[in-house]
């Protein structure tokens, strides 16, 4: 069991460096930065003011859009691997060797920087703290910490998009199943630690809670009927 206090006095210098590192890697907006060299200008001033994924294909177009969510999962993938492998070369004395310990470290070091990455990208630094809801971000790290997880997010979001013809609705859905997922697969399928199992499981509610938070005006506009909705044509 690696949620001692012998851990954190190992690690407890590391862990904020991870979230700092990840949260200025989350900043660079990938949706902000296409629209400013690409377009010169700012695509929060266009569509629905959001800078993500979604508005910039209805802004812009396909190929700057796929730019977008390139850059946006890339940059969480980057995050959460970076954050593991700093977490368990800083551990090492407490993992001695141990599988299920290093597994432990890994995921420690993975949510924390998966979570600021998110929240970079949600509040960039570079951008006035105006960034994007999170959505290409959070499956980027889901990648990662969990592709089980992660394709079962992505398979309830295109459901209900298809269902729906609305792709918030969709992302709120895939996000308020993450916890759900999460703790099924960690429990019942890798059967980690009870520690591992509330930390992993509290992790994803966060993150889920995050992400449809800032989709509230979103949730509103679906609530009375005004939310727009992916056409053929569009």
């Amino acid at each position: 069991m690696l949620f001692t206090a012998a851990f954190w006095a190992k690690t407890f210098w590391v862990l904020p460096l991870i979230a700092l590192g990840a949260y200025l890697l989350g900043s660079f907006n990938t949706a902000l930065i296409v629209s400013r060299l690409w377009f010169k200008s700012d695509i929060r001033t266009s569509g629905s003011g959001n800078a993500g994924f979604t508005n910039v294909l209805r802004t812009y177009g396909k190929w700057p859009a796929i730019l977008t969510a390139a850059g946006d999962l890339g940059k969480s993938l980057l995050a959460v691997l970076l954050g593991g492998l700093v977490l368990i070369t800083a551990a090492q004395t407490c993992i001695d060797g141990r599988p299920e310990l290093e597994m432990e470290a890994r995921l420690i070091g993975q949510y924390l920087a998966g979570l600021f990455c998110v929240l970079g990208h949600l509040f960039p630094l570079y951008f006035g703290f105006r960034g994007g809801k999170g959505v290409m971000t959070t499956l980027g790290m889901m990648l990662i910490l969990d592709w089980r997880v992660a394709l079962l997010a992505l398979s309830v979001f295109f459901i209900v998009l298809y269902i729906s013809k609305m792709v918030s609705l969709g992302s709120i859905c895939a996000a308020g199943i993450l916890p759900v997922l999460t703790g099924l697969f960690r429990g019942l399928v890798d059967r980690v630690t009870t520690e591992a199992l509330l930390f992993c499981t509290l992790m994803a509610l966060l993150i889920g809670l995050i992400l449809i938070v800032k989709h509230r005006s979103n949730i509103s506009r679906i609530l009375h009927g005004t939310e727009n909705k992916i056409t053929k044509k569009g």
